[in-house]
């Protein structure tokens, strides 16, 4: 039996569509009432109160499977996010009933990544996540790129960490999000306003390339009060359906991430047949070729000027048979 203890419904993030196609795999799943749909309240990429009130309850809920006789031998758990307060209470109920799980977890970043925003945390968080990597059997990362860096930060045996891409899905991403591909003449730069994601190296971009129209999406519903040049437009409060239509619309795509474990709007870009420019670093050394990769921002507009990378588009796709298999 798959136990699987999904990340809340957020229509500004990935996690209903990861949630839509793995839950046909479980035979479980800890989703608690009253967060059907979850927004982000505060800034542009977790509602931390809230996403700890969903955790708690889906930690109530386990334990009354446990109670009512619903875990046995052999059973394994998904969890959505190993960074999850409570994934060791899991573990605690089946070792002191000598029940026989596994868990399993999806790493997205955290500590073992530099630049991820979790760095701002005090070190009390490196024993926590320690304890968190310490209790799963297997995790799941996005790239090579990101399991070199958790295997050498918490000193984990190689096979315990497994390269499948995240939950990815492009035919699953059209139904949901259906699009019409008409490109448009501007960039689409579809991150958070961040160091992490490079802001300050796309201003620089920006205002070195002022023939290129920018266009910054955000599903904030808070204006950024940053000044912007003025061939850069920030369009905030999207809904995903909104933001895929600009996705769809873009002629060209462009990342400067320093934090990037995998890429889901990299994985867009592709399906939507967009010119592709990211940096030389993080994931996208594996992602893409050297040739839609810079390490001078110079390079960018003869980045730009490259065909799609439609032989790159199914990467990833469907992974989720390649992450069930695991659960054996």
């Amino acid at each position: 039996m798959i136990h699987y203890l999904p990340i809340e419904n957020i229509e500004q993030r990935y996690t209903k569509l990861m949630n839509d196609i793995v839950y046909p795999y479980c035979n479980y799943i800890y989703y608690p009432d009253n967060f059907n749909e979850v927004e982000i309240r505060k800034g542009q990429f977790l509602d931390i109160e809230r996403t700890i009130q969903f955790k708690a309850k889906q930690i109530e809920l386990v334990s009354i499977a446990f109670q009512e006789g619903k875990v046995n031998n052999g059973d394994w758990f998904l969890v959505g996010d190993i960074y999850f307060p409570g994934i060791e209470s899991i573990k605690y109920m089946a070792e002191l009933q000598d029940i026989n799980i596994k868990i399993a977890s999806f790493n997205y970043a955290g500590r073992a990544d530099e630049n991820d925003f979790v760095q701002r945390l005090q070190n009390w968080s490196d024993y926590t996540e320690k304890g968190y990597h310490a209790v799963c059997y297997k995790i799941f990362v996005g790239s090579n790129y990101h399991k070199k860096n958790v295997e050498e930060y918490f000193k984990l045996p190689k096979d315990k960490v497994i390269v499948t891409g995240y939950v990815w899905d492009i035919d699953k991403a059209k139904e949901i999000y259906p699009w019409t591909n008409k490109k448009e003449e501007f960039v689409i730069w579809p991150h958070r306003i961040c160091k992490e994601k490079g802001f300050d190296e796309f201003m620089s971009i920006a205002i070195n390339f002022p023939d290129y129209q920018y266009i910054v999406t955000s599903s904030s519903k808070i204006n950024s009060r940053i000044h912007l040049p003025k061939n850069v437009e920030y369009i905030y409060g999207l809904s995903k359906k909104g933001y895929y239509e600009y996705m769809s619309k873009a002629k060209y795509y462009l990342s400067t991430a320093y934090q990037e474990t995998f890429g889901y709007t990299l994985r867009e870009a592709m399906m939507y047949d967009c010119r592709i420019a990211v940096p030389d670093r993080a994931c996208y050394k594996e992602m893409v070729p050297f040739t839609n990769r810079y390490t001078e921002i110079s390079e960018i507009p003869t980045i730009f000027n490259l065909e799609p990378l439609e032989e790159f588009k199914l990467d990833f796709n469907n992974n989720i048979k390649k992450i069930i298999k695991h659960l054996v």
